[in-house]
């Protein structure tokens, strides 16, 4: 009898110990729209977050950060990036094809508690440049246009007139015409409608809503000439219209904000744009 009672005390602990090593494993695992606590600020381009247990690095997805060096800019980015922050305690990253770089530090990107997303005020500022690293390119021409802004202004590190980018700027754009991209955001849908004398492929295409940086990619479909794609936001019941698509989330378009949408096909370039 001792060694049956001595054999389930055994188990008993043996499975606790996995479910708690289970439970631990989970509570490390790395998700998207999750808020996590901030560690300490490492330099201009890497902060900590605590994810279960452990510390991660992160850094800024697709950007060149203003070094802590820079003799002009360099301790204004610090405060600047430190006082973010620190006010908002906890962020939600976001990520592309790669989650983390060669150091092993995740790419994200970051947004702040009040809905802030840091990667794009650090380029409005002047604060960064865009620095774009395959595969990870939906954040392309997005970011580059928030580039071009301060540097049209001359914002941030473009005070100096012989700075460059990282690469040439240009927003990529295509030879696609009769292509139209609406957003009825009272309706929650967006329309993209074919125009050409020629069917369209949109398989891997993107579909992305900038101001709340959400991405649809499409799955197989073919819009022949004169056809409509309509991608609502959440399921519709019992709809007859042809090609209604579901982006699986309740709010896409913000009916409090100015939005726009754009268009990419699979090289990434930028086939058509809405804006209100």
């Amino acid at each position: 009898m001792k060694n049956l009672i001595s054999v389930a005390c055994l188990f008993a602990f043996l499975l606790l110990a996995a479910c708690s090593s289970l439970s631990t494993a989970t509570s490390n695992v790395i998700k998207e729209n999750t808020w996590y606590p901030i560690g300490k600020v490492i330099s201009n381009d890497s902060f900590e977050i605590v994810v279960g247990d452990h510390i991660e690095q992160v850094t800024f997805l697709s950007l060149d950060v203003v070094d802590i060096n820079h003799e002009v800019l360099g301790d204004r980015v610090h405060e600047f990036l430190t006082s973010q922050l620190t006010a908002s305690e906890e962020v939600s990253l976001s990520f592309d094809q790669e989650v983390r770089n060669e150091s092993g530090q995740l790419q994200a990107i970051v947004q702040l508690k009040d809905g802030t997303k840091l990667n794009e005020v650090l380029l409005e500022a002047g604060y960064a440049k865009v620095l774009i690293v395959e595969p990870n390119i939906k954040m392309e021409n997005i970011y580059k246009k928030h580039e071009q802004l301060a540097k049209s202004s001359k914002t941030g590190i473009w005070y100096d007139e012989h700075e460059t980018s990282n690469e040439d700027v240009a927003l990529k754009e295509t030879t696609y015409k009769g292509i139209r991209l609406s957003v009825v955001k009272e309706d929650q849908k967006a329309i993209i409608s074919n125009y050409t004398s020629q069917d369209l492929d949109l398989s891997d295409w993107k579909l992305v809503s900038v101001t709340g940086n959400q991405i649809y990619i499409f799955e197989d479909l073919i819009l022949e000439p004169g056809e409509t794609a309509i991608i609502y936001s959440k399921n519709i019941d019992h709809t007859s219209e042809k090609n209604a698509l579901y982006w699986g989330n309740d709010f896409i378009w913000s009916l409090s904000e100015k939005e726009s949408a754009e268009l990419y096909n699979t090289n990434n370039e930028l086939i058509a744009e809405w804006t209100e």
